[in-house]
């Protein structure tokens, strides 16, 4: 009996090519490599409550790499860096009691990986409102001719937030970290977003937020004599952290030379968001 034929059919070729994609395709799927890191809610926060030296070294954590050179312009009693290790950063500790002022500093341009600037943010009402307050009270005090402003009161405290930044911009290198505290106040009652005025000038002057630190205070704060409550009472500080970027310069020559001058600020904040 004759054999019969067995009859073969060709798999077209583009039916051929879609199983050999297909099949790399599983391949590849099974040899993917796992996402690196793990799950974990231990990070750092833009809002807690405690002291300076509990926040302020998670800032570092995020900012400031190990072993760079860190000018800290307003040290006082180093209270900032409590809980810091020795010897991690290299720390040019000053302030006025030492014979250096925030607003002229012995460094060269270029110089410095970071500066921390935390003066007295508040303004001084006189008499004994702030006796002690801070080491270099008396230096800053912002109702006073001593403090080298024409100025007074919360325009004052501004006034010294604004020489300062361009001091730390100078000594800065490129890319380099300002921390910065401040709190706001309300003066001759009208409220001043202290925060907010520095964040705008700063980002006039060459340097980007990169991040807004609230710290709420463990304590609640009182008066001494109370009529009716105008306001709500401050019971929170910032730390504001900046970097000089020459992305933010080259936005503001942009922004200058533009036919619509009167927006520079909003180029500014589209270009950060970006």
């Amino acid at each position: 009996m004759a054999k019969k034929k067995r009859i073969r059919y060709a798999v077209p070729a583009k039916e051929n090519h879609g199983r050999h994609a297909s099949a790399m395709n599983t391949q590849r799927r099974k040899k993917r490599k796992s996402p690196d890191g793990i799950s974990t809610n231990s990070l750092v926060f833009s809002a807690s409550q405690g002291n300076n030296d509990e926040i302020f070294p998670e800032i570092l954590k995020l900012y400031v790499p190990a072993g760079t050179r860190v000018a800290d312009v307003t040290f006082g009693r180093g209270v900032f860096w409590r809980n810091v290790p020795k010897h991690q950063y290299e720390v040019l500790a000053t302030d006025v009691r030492t014979g250096v002022d925030c607003r002229s500093l012995p460094y060269e341009n270029d110089s410095v990986d970071c500066v921390v600037f935390d003066p007295p943010y508040m303004h001084t009402p006189g008499g004994t409102a702030h006796v002690n307050h801070q080491n270099y009270e008396n230096y800053y005090g912002n109702n006073v001719a001593s403090n080298g402003s024409a100025k007074k009161y919360h325009e004052a405290v501004l006034d010294l937030y604004f020489q300062a930044s361009h001091e730390a911009r100078r000594v800065l290198k490129p890319e380099g970290i300002y921390v910065v505290k401040c709190m706001d106040e309300v003066c001759a009652n009208q409220q001043r977003l202290t925060h907010v005025e520095l964040i705008n000038e700063f980002c006039r002057h060459g340097f980007i937020v990169e991040d807004l630190f609230v710290l709420l205070r463990q304590n609640r704060p009182g008066v001494s004599r109370i009529l009716r409550q105008v306001h709500a009472r401050k019971n929170h500080s910032y730390f504001l952290v900046f970097r000089k970027s020459a992305r933010a310069r080259r936005v503001l020559r942009i922004s200058h030379t533009s036919e619509h001058a009167q927006i520079p600020s909003i180029q500014l904040a589209l270009d950060q968001m970006a």
